[in-house]
């Protein structure tokens, strides 16, 4: 898996000496959905995300996208784990950051306004925090995930791209004390060449 990894990195940033390659960075926004929504279910606004695109024709790149969202919420009640019960207001928190190959196909020509369809594939490392008055309990796992896309390219000028996009974003998690994760993000940014 090791090699695996190496090759695919070296195949992703070894184009950029061969091609043309955008860098980006947005403010990310977040959604919770699915299981994460039972844990923390406020739309988050905290969130920034970095990533790089190598151009390996006129429509399709490869590329990295990395970044990090923070959750959080807090719930007045009885909560029950195990045969303890505890009653009061229980704070939870989740900081997620994604490490992802993506693949993205661009619409239109370039210097125009362009939609584009992409995904990744990568880990997402999660820590996930819930107190309750002196008690906490902190899980922190890598989980394999997908994230597919959408989103548009505006061009500022020759050099710069306004973009928005929506992602949404899965993680797969092989812990049977954590949930799987899933949320949809709202990114707003620059890429440039």
């Amino acid at each position: 898996m090791k090699k695996f990894l190496i090759i695919i990195a070296l195949i992703v940033f070894g184009y950029n000496s061969y091609s043309q390659s955008m860098h980006g960075l947005s403010y990310s926004m977040a959604l919770p959905v699915g299981e994460t929504s039972n844990l923390i279910s406020k739309y988050q606004w905290r969130g920034l995300a970095i990533e790089g695109k190598y151009f390996l024709g006129d429509q399709v790149t490869l590329g990295w996208q990395s970044g990090w969202n923070t959750f959080y919420g807090s719930e007045t009640g009885s909560f029950t784990e195990g045969t303890i019960t505890r009653t009061g207001t229980q704070y939870n928190w989740m900081n997620i950051w994604p490490a992802l190959f993506t693949f993205d196909y661009f619409f239109g020509s370039d210097g125009d306004t362009q939609p584009y369809l992409g995904a990744g594939i990568g880990t997402y490392w999660v820590e996930q925090r819930t107190q309750m008055g002196l008690f906490s309990n902190t899980y922190s796992t890598w989980n394999f995930g997908i994230a597919p896309e959408v989103g548009v390219l505006f061009p500022i000028n020759l050099y710069s791209n306004f973009y928005v996009n929506v992602k949404y974003n899965y993680g797969m998690n092989g812990n049977a004390d954590v949930e799987n994760y899933s949320y949809f993000t709202f990114n707003v940014g620059f890429l440039w060449y």
